[in-house]
């Protein structure tokens, strides 16, 4: 059987971190207070291959520089994180046009962005699961959920992104119902006149039921 092996000239041209976006734009949103910075775990490499596209084919220096993810700090009795937001560093090695994300990254990056705030969700439901069991509080209730795939993503294309440069899409929930979640989102960049919406997106994200796993 293959075994996927990192290779690690890739894994070292990445710079997730907070100090790789102090030098942005968007600085002042990482120092604004109980904000939460994280880099998710699809940058992280697997054996298994999964989160290979971001982890590794995205992760280089003219592709994905630099990805990070923040929220504001949610309380204890919150049972979600509403909104989450991802900056991201590129080069011009997804250009569609010349200094013009593809349009297909485009979509990707907000795919990424949507899938990065269930993830965050589903961590903080395992914790908060975790918790409730040690006090003898959860019944039936299932730590093990896999997470949700992609049904439908709709994307509008607003204004180009301009390459290289740096980007944030905001991620935020819309919609719960059973196995169903409706997200939206919106990336944003520093233009020339100033601040501008380039994208949005509204995607159906449905978990699948255990059966199907």
């Amino acid at each position: 059987m293959y075994i996927f092996q990192p290779d690690p000239s890739i894994l070292s041209t990445t710079s997730d971190t907070k100090a790789a976006f102090l030098q942005t734009p968007w600085a002042a949103l990482l120092d604004r207070s109980n904000t939460v910075c994280r880099v998710s775990a699809s940058r992280q490499p697997k054996r298994s291959t999964e989160d290979s596209l971001f982890a590794e084919t995205l992760a280089t220096p003219r592709t994905v520089q630099s990805c990070l993810s923040f929220y504001t700090k949610p309380a204890d009795t919150d049972h979600s994180i509403d909104e989450v937001s991802t900056l991201f560093i590129v080069g011009d090695g997804m250009n569609g046009h010349t200094g013009i994300l593809h349009g297909g990254i485009v979509a990707s990056v907000i795919d990424e962005a949507m899938g990065i705030m269930m993830w965050l969700n589903l961590e903080r439901e395992r914790e908060m699961l975790e918790a409730r069991a040690s006090k003898g509080l959860a019944d039936g209730e299932n730590p093990n959920r896999v997470g949700s795939f992609t049904a439908t993503l709709d994307t509008k294309f607003l204004k180009p992104i301009l390459t290289p440069g740096s980007f944030l899409v905001t991620a935020r929930y819309l919609k719960k119902e059973g196995r169903k979640t409706w997200v939206g989102a919106e990336i944003k960049q520093h233009q020339k006149q100033g601040e501008t919406v380039c994208a949005t997106g509204e995607a159906l994200f449905i978990e699948p039921r255990a059966s199907k796993l």
